[in-house]
């Protein structure tokens, strides 16, 4: 898990390899898209990040609702990984610009090559430069000669006053320390993260109940700690259910199950909303809520089966013997039902806070239907076995003040 403390001014360089992988699972957010476009195998790319996380002693990628996810530190790994590979590609467009077919310095090339390059341009001898490197003169010899077959470059002239570095060494040596500077930079970012709290607050959203309240709680979290990685995803209850199982989310908000609420998993109440029945202000269905025919000439949106709204639903009308055309929406925002509503001549059934109720879309209001009120528990789910993380309880602390200044 990484959680041991480095002394990052100590930790040793990531190789070019690791800091290509690393740039690309960030890009891709896949490991297998990664390996495809490296052209290399998963395990062999898997090998690489962890590499580079040992070296580092953090995490950096997590598994997250849409693929490999970067972690706080992984956010800044994965932003001088960038930088490395563009100062890459730009030693390579230089280095090769009068080649059609070329090989790859991303996947081709090693720090221990070009370290050595730019040992040899400062000291301007192979003997002076393996001592500086504690490495045999035999040794830097031959990887010289392997790396100027290898890319097909001249790299130095032997002279009587040692070796003096052509174009190729001279570009080679200023890729170093431009990579050699991204890695100090990355390290000294990586320290400033250890005083302040990092990590990930992922919410699922069930449709309406809550959402805005959520991204309240984000603006406030996003101003005490910048760091944290925020995540709010929209979905169903049960693909939601399966994201917060397999930790691609952390938590979701929505109408508490109660006793139906799946084994393993906890249910912390929030506040309570009521089901209310909405439709545009002109709809016919507001001048006819005492004749119970006319619910049945009434089109009613309503959820899927399975869910708290339709489960009322069906339960409130069974009880008048009376059964309205409906139409199964699986809507999972206030802006995308109410705007559908307005378009429409149907009604619907939601759950609303009086907050909400008194900020109803313009062109919306609510039918008094006289049908029995029953309110609804918003909350907050998680699992039952999760370990305390210190990002999740201030998100949590953070959203008890927001539910609390919105009652």
């Amino acid at each position: 898990m990484h959680e041991a403390r480095c002394d990052m001014t100590e930790t040793p360089k990531l190789d070019i390899r690791e800091l290509v992988a690393v740039d690309c699972v960030a890009r891709a957010r896949s490991f297998k898209l990664a390996a495809e476009v490296l052209h290399t195998s998963q395990p062999t790319l898997s090998r690489l990040i962890s590499s580079a996380e040992d070296k580092l002693c953090t995490k950096i990628f997590d598994r997250g609702w849409s693929g490999a996810d970067t972690t706080s530190q992984g956010d800044v790994v994965a932003r001088f990984s960038g930088y490395v590979v563009s100062a890459l590609d730009a030693a390579e467009a230089m280095l090769f610009s009068d080649q059609a077919a070329r090989l790859s310095l991303r996947t081709n090339l090693r720090s221990n090559q070009i370290e050595m390059v730019a040992a040899i341009c400062r000291y301007g001898s192979v003997t002076q430069a393996a001592l500086a490197l504690g490495r045999s003169q035999s040794d830097l010899s031959r990887m010289l000669s392997n790396l100027s077959k290898r890319f097909g470059l001249d790299l130095f002239t032997r002279s009587p006053a040692g070796m003096t570095p052509l174009l190729a060494a001279n570009t080679l040596a200023e890729l170093e320390g431009h990579i050699s500077y991204y890695q100090a930079q990355m390290r000294e970012q990586l320290g400033l993260l250890e005083a302040d709290i990092v990590g990930r607050v992922s919410v699922g959203l069930l449709p309406f109940s809550g959402q805005d309240l959520i991204l309240k709680t984000f603006g406030a979290l996003t101003n005490d700690h910048p760091h944290v990685r925020l995540l709010a995803v929209p979905g169903s209850y049960n693909s939601l259910v399966g994201a917060l199982r397999r930790r691609e989310i952390d938590r979701i908000v929505g109408i508490a199950r109660g006793d139906d609420c799946p084994r393993g998993l906890i249910e912390k109440p929030l506040y309570e909303e009521r089901f209310a029945v909405i439709a545009k202000a002109d709809h016919p269905l507001h001048a006819a809520t005492s004749d119970a025919d006319a619910f049945t000439r009434t089109n009613w949106i309503v959820a899927p089966h399975g869910t708290p709204v339709r489960s009322y639903f069906e339960a409130v009308f069974s009880d008048l013997n009376i059964a309205p055309p409906t139409q199964t929406c699986e809507l999972l925002s206030f802006g995308t039902a109410e705007q559908m509503l307005i378009d429409s001549n149907s009604v619907a059934m939601l759950t609303y806070s009086e907050r909400k109720l008194a900020e109803l879309r313009s062109g919306l209001a609510e039918v008094a239907t006289g049908l029995p009120k029953r309110r609804a528990t918003i909350a907050l789910t998680r699992l039952a076995d999760e370990p305390h993380d210190a990002a999740l309880a201030e998100f949590e602390c953070l959203l008890d003040q927001v539910v609390q200044a919105a009652a």
